[in-house]
């Protein structure tokens, strides 16, 4: 039995995993992933070694339940907090979703097999991750200095959402034309394809259109009704 038998044998431990992985089948993106979630990615560090010895794989790896990593609301209390600011528990969501989407995208990473795929993941890699760094800047600000920094887009967004809500139903008709046009004029820019490098630019801009003309509708609407 050599030593990834024995490390099988004696149940797969995460820490010593790790070890063996980089002397047997060094792989930073596995071992970072590892290390970040080991109680969702131990398994893809067992399947790695594996195959260097013919001792059965174990059902439920040695220490994949446990993480150094806090829950998320322990790391961020004020989350829970009855005054805490509307936009950070948007943006808790929107963390939660990015953190999910950067590393489910790295795993993708190891198995595309064309520069367009790879390039198409790799985008959605980096534009999670910067999202998440957003995010964590707000909240570590946040968590300092129990005011927001407020520097992410969504406090623009809540500040245009907030101004609707005082506008009166002919600002209202009007503003709803000037936002259909908008993102018809936004997504016939997509549609062309004729800058690739401002699609991500372009769409946050459609998404933030669609989101205000939503509440412009729900707004002449609710007047409608009154």
């Amino acid at each position: 039995m050599n030593e990834v038998g024995r490390w099988l044998a004696a149940g797969a431990g995460v820490q010593e995993g790790l070890r063996l992985l980089g002397i047997y089948a060094p792989n930073r993106h596995l071992d970072r992933l590892v290390r970040m979630r080991p109680e969702k990615y131990a398994r893809l560090l067992t399947a790695a070694l594996a195959r260097y010895s013919d001792v059965p794989v174990p059902d439920q790896p040695l220490e994949a339940t446990s993480s150094c990593r806090s829950p998320f609301r322990e790391e961020w209390p004020f989350l829970k907090e009855p005054d805490c600011p509307p936009e950070l528990k948007i943006l808790a969501a929107d963390k939660i979703t990015a953190y999910h989407e950067y590393v489910s995208g790295h795993e993708r990473l190891f198995g595309c097999t064309t520069l367009e795929e790879c390039y198409e993941t790799a985008k959605k890699v980096v534009e999670n991750y910067r999202q998440n760094r957003k995010i964590l800047s707000e909240f570590a600000y946040y968590r300092e200095h129990r005011k927001c920094l407020g520097k992410h887009e969504v406090f623009a967004s809540m500040k245009r959402l907030e101004k609707l809500r005082g506008m009166s139903v002919v600002e209202l008709v009007k503003r709803q034309r000037n936002l259909a046009g908008a993102i018809w004029r936004i997504r016939s820019e997509i549609r062309k394809g004729d800058k690739p490098h401002l699609l991500a630019e372009r769409e946050a801009r459609l998404k933030e259109k669609e989101l205000e003309l939503s509440e412009v509708n729900r707004l002449i609407g609710g007047e409608e009704k009154e």
